[in-house]
């Protein structure tokens, strides 16, 4: 593999002239060829090293994250549920409360604390921190 890297470092150069050539004379007399296109890109992404593949945000953006957490507050809030709808509902609001704490870098329990009281009182507080940092609204009680 160091062979062949080595070769194109050293040739790179006359094999991007020679592209270049087959560009200028390819436009002047008719167009190129696609195939040529695509030979000409692959062999300047090998000599210049270039990776493939786009990088990927690791975190979903925050305005996202803030939409599914009011989205997720209010149906989680609401009253009248059957048990099935309501533990989906608190699952996945566990959830979008931890990513956002985590997006805001809060210390949070929500990933070890076992359902019941602990993780209701860890979900009201990190709730009063979102709502101090403006990713849930300020209820009409207060």
């Amino acid at each position: 593999m160091d062979g062949v890297l080595s070769w194109l470092q050293d040739f790179g150069e006359l094999l991007l002239v020679w592209i270049g050539v087959q560009i200028v004379l390819g436009g002047a007399i008719g167009g190129l060829w696609s195939w040529e296109r695509r030979l000409g890109r692959a062999l300047v992404r090998v000599v210049r090293h270039e990776p493939d593949a786009a990088v990927l945000p690791l975190r979903r953006p925050i305005e996202r994250i803030a939409a599914d957490v009011c989205r997720l507050h209010d149906a989680f809030h609401h009253d009248g549920m059957r048990f099935a709808k309501y533990e989906g509902c608190r699952l996945a609001y566990d959830s979008v409360l931890a990513e956002a704490a985590e997006t805001l870098e809060l210390d949070h329990l929500m990933a070890v604390l076992p359902p019941g009281v602990e993780r209701d009182r860890e979900r009201e507080r990190i709730e009063r921190l979102l709502t101090q940092a403006g990713l849930l609204p300020r209820s009409r009680a207060a």
